[in-house]
Formats: C-alpha cells, sequence, structure tokens
C-alpha cells in the first residue's frame, strides 16, 4: 500500500499539516505518517495515534551502528540548543542535534564542519542521507512538507534524488528562504507562484489552493461576536480600531536567512509618536499585541508614557483581537495574512534599519505598504479621514484548501 510521510517543525508549519491530516482521515484512506519535529511533536500526538506521529529518535535503530558517534556530537551541542520550556524531551533533542551534525561530518570533515556550525549554527544542517535511510525504511510514495529548512528541506531534496514524489505547501509568500525544491508546490494565490517562477523555481507544478492553518484561523475570525470582546475590553464601541501587531524587529540577508537584531528604540519612538497623533486627532481605539517571542519587558517603557495605548496579550486571543479591529498595523507577519484574509484593512511598513524588507508581497495591494514612518503617518491620517483609496482582494485567500490538498494527494500518491 503506498504511503505518505508528512515532515514537519513546530509553530505554524505543524498546523499546517495536522490540518491536512484530519481532513485527509475524514475523506479518504491513504496510509500515512508524521516526522513531527521538536515542538512539532507533542501537537501532532495530540491529535493522532503514536502509531502515525514519529519523532526523530523513534529511528535510532536506523543509526545503530554509528549511534556512539552520534550521542557524541549531540552531547557536544545540548547546553547550546536545549531549551527547557520548550516541551521537547533532551533524549530527542540529542538525538536530533547528534544526527544533524554527524551528517554535516560526513559531509565535510569534521574540521569544516565545526567551522560551518560555529558560523551559522543549526542553519548549516542539511540531513539529506538521514532523510534517505528514513524513507527507503518507511517505503514512501509521497513526501509532503511545507517550507522550513534543515529536515523539513533536506527531506525533500531526498525524495527527489530516490525519484519519490514531493508536494510542499507554502506557508505564506514567495520571498522566502530556502526556496521550495518539491515537484508540486500549493500557494494561496497565483501572484504567489509567478513570485517563485521570477526566482527561478519553474519546473515545480503548482496549485492554488490557499492554505489550511491561515483558513482555519480567518474562519474563527469571521465567527467571532466582536460586541462582546470590546465591551470586555472597555473600548467605545463608536469609535474605529487599530491593532498593533508587533514582531521582533530584525534585519535580514537578500536570501531572506537572518542578519542581525535592529534594536526597538527607533522603531518604537516612531510608532509611539504616531500613535499619539492619531489618538489626539481622531480618537480611536489602539491597541497593541506583542509577538509571542517577544517579552513585555521590551515595551513597558511606550505603555507606561503612553497610557491610552491598551496592550492586550493578557486580556484576549490572537482571532479576538483580529476580529474586533477596523484596521490592523503589522511590519510583515503572518498576522497581516490572516487580517487581510478576514477583509481587514492592513497597513504594512519599513522602518528602513531594515537590510531587506522580509516579506516583498505585502509592499503590494491589497496590503497597504508604507516606505518608512513618514509616509506610515500619512497614510494612516489620510484612512481616518476617509481619504485614501483600498483596494480589496477577493480571490486572495480560496477556501476549502485541506479538502482539496487531500484530493491533489491522492492523485500523487
Amino acid at each position: 500500500m503506498k504511503k505518505v510521510l508528512f515532515v514537519s517543525y513546530g509553530g505554524g508549519h505543524i498546523n499546517i499539516i495536522n490540518t491536512i491530516v484530519k481532513a485527509m482521515i475524514k475523506q479518504s484512506c491513504i496510509n500515512f505518517k508524521i516526522l513531527a519535529l521538536t515542538t512539532g511533536y507533542e501537537k501532532s500526538l495530540e491529535l493522532f495515534s503514536d502509531k502515525y506521529v514519529k519523532k526523530i529518535s523513534d529511528y535510532n535503530e536506523l543509526f545503530k551502528k554509528d549511534m556512539e558517534v552520534i550521542v557524541n556530537y549531540g552531547k557536544m551541542l545540548l547546553e547550546e540548543n536545549y531549551n527547557v520550556s520548550s516541551g521537547v524531551s533532551k533524549e530527542d533533542t540529542l538525538i536530533y542535534l547528534g544526527l544533524s551534525m554527524f551528517e554535516l561530518v560526513q559531509t565535510y570533515g569534521e574540521e569544516k564542519a565545526l567551522e560551518l556550525y560555529n558560523s551559522k549554527k543549526r542553519q548549516s544542517f542539511l540531513p539529506i542521507n538521514i532523510m534517505k535511510k528514513i524513507l527507503e525504511y518507511e517505503k514512501i510514495s509521497l513526501v509532503v512538507t511545507t517550507t522550513s529548512p534543515r529536515f523539513e528541506e533536506a527531506s525533500i531534496i531526498a525524495a527527489n534524488e530516490l525519484g519519490i514524489e514531493t508536494l510542499q505547501v507554502l506557508d505564506l509568500f514567495g520571498e522566502l528562504y530556502p526556496l521550495p525544491k518539491a515537484n508540486h508546490i500549493v500557494c494561496m494565490n497565483k501572484s504567489i507562484a509567478n513570485s517563485l517562477k521570477k526566482q527561478g523555481i519553474i519546473k515545480s507544478k503548482y496549485y492554488y489552493l490557499g492554505q489550511p492553518a491561515i483558513e482555519k484561523t480567518v474562519k474563527n475570525i469571521l465567527s467571532i461576536e466582536k460586541k462582546t470582546i470590546k465591551n470586555k475590553l472597555k473600548l467605545n464601541n463608536e469609535r474605529k480600531t487599530l491593532l498593533y501587531a508587533t514582531q521582533r524587529p530584525n534585519i535580514y540577508n537578500k536570501d531572506f536567512s537572518y542578519y542581525d537584531f535592529a534594536g526597538y528604540e527607533t522603531i518604537n519612538d516612531n510608532i509611539f509618536l504616531i500613535f499619539e497623533l492619531l489618538y489626539k486627532k481622531y480618537g480611536i481605539n489602539i491597541l497593541v499585541r506583542i509577538h509571542p517571542n517577544e517579552d513585555y519587558k521590551d515595551y513597558k517603557k511606550w505603555f507606561d508614557k503612553y497610557d491610552f495605548v491598551k496592550y492586550i496579550n493578557n486580556k484576549c486571543s490572537l482571532d479576538n483581537s483580529l476580529a474586533i479591529c477596523d484596521v490592523l498595523l503589522n511590519q510583515a507577519s503572518t498576522v497581516s495574512v490572516e487580517a487581510i484574509s478576514a477583509k481587514k484593512d492592513v497597513f504594512t511598513f519599513k522602518y528602513h534599519l531594515d537590510k531587506t524588507f522580509p516579506l516583498p508581497a505585502v509592499t503590494k495591494e491589497p496590503f497597504i505598504f508604507s516606505d518608512g514612518f513618514k509616509e506610515l503617518k500619512t497614510k494612516l491620517c489620510l484612512y481616518f479621514e476617509n481619504k485614501l483609496k483600498i483596494k480589496k482582494s477577493e480571490d486572495f485567500l480560496p477556501f476549502n484548501s485541506s479538502q482539496n490538498i487531500v484530493k491533489l494527494i491522492e492523485e500523487l500518491v
């Protein structure tokens, strides 16, 4: 019987895979396994049996003859990489790191491998041969991943080299790192496929089927009773509400890999001054939701100074926050995509400490993009004066994505 292997890291990536698998179980009898990496394992195990959900250490027997060396490499890297709050066990982290480093040494020799690791850390890992062994052991017919590096990317390369069909489901846009390498690529819409083709991904076949995890979020946002949430937050229902969804102000290389941290001062000093102007001039509700990877203390001095700005992480969920806002402000993240798909007006911006802009797709309509804080202030003022022309997109995010991806999987296996 033909078998599908889903490979995914945690966060939003495993949410995409889990949503597809749930739909597949409902409408199909395809045999499958999920190789759920790092924090993805517990998320998948909550939904599916351990008969189907595997972690990397479940395949230790395949590497038995080299296990002593693998364990030693894992121990060498464990202290630097282990996060006790992640929920991932030390044993699994050790094996994950050990296998990754073992292959890096096999490919480049120990001296060069250590040099690469010290320079790029985990971004240096690409365990293609490890994944080949797993694919051959499981007798896989189709590999499905999202667009993460390391084991996800390696599984696609390994499958391609073994002549196994490959499918990647993009989480966001076509400007990403690493670029997809699968034979078949699912993306939200045609403009994303065009972006990838311009970057040289011309041999893959494209399908405009949406994005399952974002679709699930959008449907939830659209179902929320806004008035109840607004009353809970003691917001003025007669006024428009702006939500600022923050993210760590990173700087990225031209290939969209991480370069450096820009610092909070330049960004927040400008943003909160704009908020003060908008509040005084138009009397709007202004809410701020900080990214889960950030800390309240990094924003505290601005919250203390501008007390009309409401911090809402501890008061309502992200979905509720997006439901009650009229307009979202966000530099460039998944939240922008969720909001635009839920028919919100979305302002994105560049802050000019950027080496490159992280998501070029949100510089175009239907997003309202500002090249710097001066332009952002002008456009926001025009918006609240009803003088800004806004283009809506009806086909940005197709629905029924999970069901349609499952149909595609059935065709490919």
